[in-house]
């Protein structure tokens, strides 16, 4: 545990993250501190002035979830199954500028005196509020007050307000509103990966133009065809004004002007739309789509929007909250964490999740295993239909994957990609991407999960078992039973969760998970048999799963493999580790030693015995009632020598598992790095959008780590603990259409049932059953 406690950047509130006063050097990361998104539109925290930052400076982002470009993939070599198109988020027209002239005078806080600043982003309301008071080089006083939301009860609207009131003067005051459709992607900065677009401008506009208080555009991606268009409608108040509209290039104004007394206050109201062509039903054309979504909110106003976004984020709070008690340090950094894997999930069942979010262009907007290892146990405890949406993806994306097993060599089967958008493969390292086939045991643990948690069996029966049958498949043919090792099932050439150790025999993690998926499987085949013969039956036949085939099953997971050292008694992270170069890491410069891809050949690095990040460990955590607690110390203080902790998805799984086998201190001590990893930006790389898995994982720290809460067997299983530095905390967790509320104290635990029904759980191995709302079970800890 490398990483020492870093100093808030921001002050402790328990609801609030606020800046205070302006520095340029902290603005590239304080917009992804300031994101706001609700799963279908992203913006990024910039400043309504439209600055004309540098590449190095910020980046403003605007984005729709799943609308990407695509660009020929330029290889120096080329292999089969290689991907050939690239797949990135794309960075939309801007509509939330609104520049501000005194006279002739543009406020801009880089120029004449800036005498208050503080910009709060409220997580209880879904808010971003900003407070200005600015005095320009001739000495005109004004203050600024905005507030941004991006709607939950609409997705594809964002709205603002501004408000601007002359303290020590009467004159003129001009708002400029501005859409402005001359952007790209900072591929440069933002994505490491030489030679993989989108370089420069790809939306080409269609049409865009200022029309009364509305102003308009139609774009297409150059390559992709995707089409989007979005439009913003305005309203002001505190004057008679003189409104002016016009295009220049690819950006559209609406200026409007007057004569403003001093102490009178100016408010702008701005109403922004977005949308794609899955927006639209047949027939339907996307200007009138985003004239109705306007018209209509502005004829509710602003306020109710705003009322509107407090009662969403009220009810996801007393869903979700994790309260803290006795540091509040930590609370906040729980809250902003949650705040932000929450507002950035795909909701409509077309889109994922990406690793970063709605936040930036990291990572290209791609989805990755993150977002079923993570992110998605959040909201299966707290939101599951929210995690049913998510898992609607990777179900409509399954032909996809089938088509890609195709391309491995697979006649059954389906592999889903390592990275994408659109369901196909876009990563163009295999060693680090498509050798990733752990991404299907991650998925299929992602179903059942939501099927263990939810006791939804209609939709193991509409969906989830085809998945869960068609992960196995992969699994059952990409190994063999090898004679070298007893006749066990081996899995050859894979890269497990480690990126330090690629193309591997019989990496732990992968063969246990396979081992589990292949389980899953057959206990999906018995359910349904079990619940509805029929739809067994269906299954079996639209899939043509034979009884040869699941006998082949059942033989995998009776001897797959698993490399095991006898001295010291630890399941190695694979065939070779053992052999490898012990690390010393007093040879690495420190400058090079969180970036090794970047200072060193990849085989020095797969050559050494360390790893990048928790892999075998994060198998063991998952399915941790299958080890003793002794093997689960072995390991744990094996693994502690050896990893490295360079992936922001390590420290909270050590920390979890420590929590389960009684490491308290070290368990405590990961979940504060864990908490305020973004926050605080302890890797130095929030400006390219948040780290989503390790914000869930805080989320699985508390709940999972020292709440102990698992499904095992289908029984839900609660074994708390609280940490030296917690007076106590509690959480919510739904459970098969009930909802707990558990709160653990210094002495005691506590677990209140808060809706009718009837649920029953072993709480520190004794059976409890509670009925009805308000029963609770309270013991002695």
């Amino acid at each position: 545990m490398e990483e020492k406690k870093k100093e808030p950047i921001y002050p402790i509130e328990p609801w609030e993250i606020t800046e205070e006063g302006f520095r340029l050097e902290n603005v590239y990361r304080n917009e992804t501190t300031f994101a706001l998104s609700n799963g279908y539109i992203g913006t990024r925290g910039t400043f309504e002035e439209g600055y004309d930052f540098s590449e190095e400076e910020g980046l403003e982002g605007n984005f729709i979830n799943g609308f990407y470009e695509s660009e020929e993939i330029r290889y120096g070599e080329w292999n089969y199954g290689f991907p050939t198109m690239s797949q990135s988020l794309l960075n939309l027209p801007n509509l939330k500028t609104v520049k501000l002239f005194l006279g002739d005078e543009a406020f801009d806080m880089r120029k004449g005196k800036l005498i208050d600043s503080r910009r709060t982003l409220h997580m209880k309301e879904g808010t971003l509020e900003r407070e200005v008071k600015w005095q320009s080089p001739s000495g005109k006083m004004v203050r600024i007050r905005t507030v941004r939301l991006v709607s939950f009860s609409c997705k594809n609207l964002m709205a603002m307000s501004y408000e601007v009131t002359p303290l020590n003067f009467t004159g003129v005051i001009k708002l400029v509103s501005l859409l402005d459709a001359d952007v790209c992607n900072h591929t440069r900065k933002t994505n490491p990966l030489v030679d993989y677009g989108p370089f420069g401008k790809h939306l080409l506009t269609k049409q865009i133009r200022a029309d009364g208080d509305i102003l308009y555009y139609e774009g297409r991606a150059k390559n992709s065809g995707l089409t989007m268009a979005c439009g913003s409608r305005h309203r002001i108040q505190g004057g008679v004004f003189k409104r002016t509209e016009f295009c220049q290039d690819d950006k559209a104004f609406l200026e409007y002007e007057t004569e403003c007394g001093e102490g009178i206050t100016i408010t702008l109201h701005k109403w922004m739309a977005y949308l794609n062509c899955l927006d639209l039903t047949s027939g339907e054309e996307p200007e009138a789509k985003v004239y109705q979504i306007l018209q209509k909110a502005e004829k509710e106003g602003f306020s109710h929007l705003y009322e509107e976004q407090k009662a969403y984020m009220d009810a996801f709070w007393q869903k979700a909250d994790v309260r803290i008690q006795g540091n509040h340090y930590l609370q906040q950094g729980i809250r902003f964490n949650l705040f932000h894997i929450m507002q950035a999930a795909g909701r409509d069942g077309r889109t994922g999740m990406g690793a970063k979010g709605l936040s930036g262009e990291g990572y290209e907007g791609h989805y990755f295993w993150d977002t079923e290892m993570y992110v998605l146990p959040v909201f299966a405890y707290t939101e599951p239909a929210l995690a049913k949406t998510l898992l609607d993806f990777r179900y409509d994306t399954l032909d996809e994957a089938r088509e890609r097993a195709r391309v491995l060599g697979h006649e059954k089967g389906a592999l889903y990609p390592w990275r994408t958008i659109n369901g196909q493969e876009a990563s163009t390292y295999f060693p680090l991407g498509t050798a990733q086939y752990h991404i299907n045991a991650d998925i299929a643990y992602a179903f059942k999960l939501y099927v263990d948690v939810s006791g939804d069996y209609e939709y193991l029966e509409e969906r989830a078992a085809e998945v869960l049958v068609e992960t196995a498949r992969v699994w059952a043919d990409v190994g063999c039973f090898a004679s070298c090792r007893g006749g066990r099932y081996c899995i050859c050439a894979v890269t497990g969760p480690d990126e330090y150790n690629a193309i591997v025999d019989n990496n732990f993690y992968t063969n246990l998970m396979a081992r589990e998926n292949i389980k899953d499987a057959l206990w999906a085949l018995k359910t349904l048999g079990e619940r509805n013969g029929r739809a067994r039956e269906n299954l079996v036949f639209r899939l043509g799963i034979t009884e040869d085939e699941i006998q082949y099953w059942e033989k995998i997971v009776e001897n797959m493999y698993f490399p095991y050292d006898d001295e010291r008694k630890v399941y190695p992270l694979d065939d070779g580790f053992m052999m490898r170069k012990p690390w010393d890491d007093t040879k690495i410069a420190p400058e090079k030693r969180h970036l090794l891809y970047e200072n060193f050949h990849p085989l020095f690095v797969y050559r050494q015995r360390m790893s990048k990040q928790a892999d075998a460990i994060l198998g063991m955590l998952l399915h941790c009632d299958l080890f003793s607690k002794e093997e689960l110390r072995r390991n744990y203080d094996f693994y502690q020598e050896v990893t490295l902790h360079h992936s922001s998805l390590s420290t909270c799984i050590f920390g979890m598992l420590a929590s389960r086998i009684g490491y308290e201190k070290e368990a405590y001590q990961y979940f504060e790095q864990s908490a305020r990893m973004d926050l605080d930006d302890y890797h130095n790389n929030f400006y390219a959008g948040i780290h989503a898995a390790n914000m869930a994982g805080t989320w699985q720290a508390i709940v999972f780590g020292f709440g102990g809460v698992r499904v095992y067997e289908e029984r839900l299983l609660i074994e708390p603990a609280l940490p030296e530095a917690f007076e106590s905390y509690s959480f919510h967790i739904k459970y098969r259409g009930n909802a707990l509320e558990v709160t653990v104290e210094k002495e005691r635990a506590q677990v209140c049932l808060c809706t009718d029904g009837e649920v029953q759980f072993l709480f520190r191995g004794k059976q409890v059953e509670l009925r009805g709302k308000g029963d609770q079970w309270i013991e002695k800890i």
